[in-house]
């Protein structure tokens, strides 16, 4: 990933050497401001997109790839709908495309599919893909400014309202399932969440709710583009940002389950620029866990490295290798024009001596849970706590333990269904138990893989609550089914 700030010469020379570096692809972006002056296509900047990935395949064999930035929306979208824009927990707004906005949504949409149909056209074979971004640091995630969540904007009230309708719910039924005395359904809201502002979790049925529908509606978002994507004739792929961590409940950390399930994704990319929120180090071993997530949805997955603020060749070296472990043969680099990894030949052979064999053959197949969902249960950084990253700590101290056998081979999971079709091919189970469940059908396959997990040699570990009461498990019920069992 690149920007082209100097000049299409310089790009020339820098793509050169990209291939002789043997990389094989280069991915760069474009946003939808940039690139359509006016709704009609006619006028879009397409010379643009020709010089720039006509200069990437003019001078080398490298395939390209494209991230149309759809979050950075252009002015006339504005003037035509004005109430488009993001808000996040505090009430600013953003000139940033909210991702609950019917008609502007749609635009977007067209957008894709009409670069789509154009570049799978002009550069056949060359351009391959396209991501579309939603999220300021190109990652399939909610965008977030001052530690506040996103987004609240008219029509994202809006939607939430008319899901809970068709959940059968009413206003009496909500307060008496979320504690609160709303009047109407105007006033009906989700909670204000700011990050940093709850020490231990979050086990209010509101919060859970809402987490459900911004989640589950974001992965719509996603699909609906990689579907406009796909219907232009090219793949479609997303950026997943590292999650197990205590920032997964306001970025929608789990998108990624919805998105890697999707037909509609071709491949996925799981990032890293290893260090935490608050500035820890991710070693190797947890990035192994991390990556290995995706690989049970039968994707071809690569590992990005982002490398353009940590300069660090040890660290490359070390997460392609445990890239490779996890199942994940290909290696993506973020770096600037200026500084950051050089391209020459000693990332040649530094990556070359990563790939190198392993110096054991497996022995065993260890399966991995850990559910992804209850990683939300907090809301950021515990700055009031002896831990500020207790999620991340766990993780990272769970990495090293299941990786301490060179002869060790991970499949993680952060689904229970997904987990339970796969245990019958474990030598042994690694089960971290989930903190909340949401709906019966989760229930259902917890106390299958608890019961399965008595066959099969096991471990158990619980995740940090950082609350004395000890929350091990709590089990909502699904709206609709709450609603049948008033009387």
């Amino acid at each position: 990933m690149m920007k082209v700030q100097q000049g299409f010469g310089r790009l020339q020379e820098t793509v050169k050497k990209i291939e002789a570096a043997k990389i094989k692809m280069l991915m760069t972006s474009c946003s939808w401001d940039y690139l359509a002056p006016s709704s009609d296509p006619a006028t879009f900047r397409w010379a643009y997109l020709d010089q720039l990935i006509g200069t990437v395949v003019n001078s080398t064999s490298l395939k390209v790839a494209i991230l149309i930035d759809v979050m950075r929306y252009p002015k006339w979208l504005h003037k035509q709908h004005p109430d488009c824009n993001a808000r996040d927990a505090g009430g600013r707004e953003y000139r940033h495309l909210s991702w609950f906005h019917p008609a502007a949504n749609e635009k977007a949409l067209g957008v894709l599919q009409a670069v789509s149909k154009y570049l799978a056209t002009k550069f056949q074979g060359r351009v391959v893909a396209i991501q579309p971004g939603y999220n300021n640091e190109y990652e399939a995630k909610f965008t977030q400014e001052y530690d506040s969540f996103q987004d609240y904007n008219v029509h994202a009230m809006a939607l939430y309202r008319a899901y809970l309708r068709d959940q059968g719910q009413n206003v009496d039924s909500l307060n008496r399932r979320w504690g609160t005395t709303f009047k109407g359904w105007d006033q009906v809201e989700p909670p204000r969440l700011n990050a940093g502002s709850l020490t231990g979790i979050e086990e209010s049925s509101r919060y859970w709710d809402w987490q459900h529908f911004r989640v589950s509606f974001g992965a719509s978002v996603f699909n609906k583009a990689c579907g406009a994507v796909k219907a232009g004739g090219l793949l479609c792929y997303h950026h997943t940002p590292e999650f197990f961590s205590v920032l997964d409940a306001m970025y929608g950390a789990s998108l990624f389950k919805y998105l890697s399930a999707s037909p509609n994704t071709d491949f996925i990319i799981m990032d890293s620029n290893f260090r935490t929120p608050n500035g820890q180090m991710i070693h190797p071993q947890k990035l192994r866990v991390y990556i290995s997530a995706a690989i049970p949805y039968g994707k071809p997955v690569y590992f990005e490295a982002a490398m353009e603020r940590y300069n660090n060749m040890s660290l490359l070296v070390n997460g392609f290798k445990a890239s490779l472990l996890a199942g994940a043969p290909n290696l993506g680099i973020t770096n600037w024009l200026q500084g950051g990894v050089p391209m020459d030949e000693k990332l040649t052979e530094a990556m070359q001596g990563a790939a190198n064999p392993a110096p054991c053959a497996p022995d065993e197949l260890v399966g991995v849970f850990i559910h992804l969902d209850s990683c939300s249960a907090w809301t950021g950084l515990q700055w009031q706590a002896s831990s500020k990253a207790p999620l991340h700590e766990f993780i990272d101290k769970l990495a090293w333990n299941v990786t301490a056998r060179c002869e060790t081979d991970l499949e993680v999971h952060v689904e229970l269904g997904r987990f339970l079709e796969a245990m019958p091919r474990f030598n042994r189970a690694v089960f971290v138990e989930p903190l909340i469940l949401y709906g019966s059908a989760e229930l259902k396959d917890y106390v299958r893989v608890k019961t399965a997990l008595d066959k099969l040699p096991h471990a158990i570990f619980h995740l940090p609550t950082n609350s004395s009461r000890g929350l091990e498990l709590k089990v909502f019920q699904d709206l609709r089914a709450a609603v049948r069992d008033e009387f």
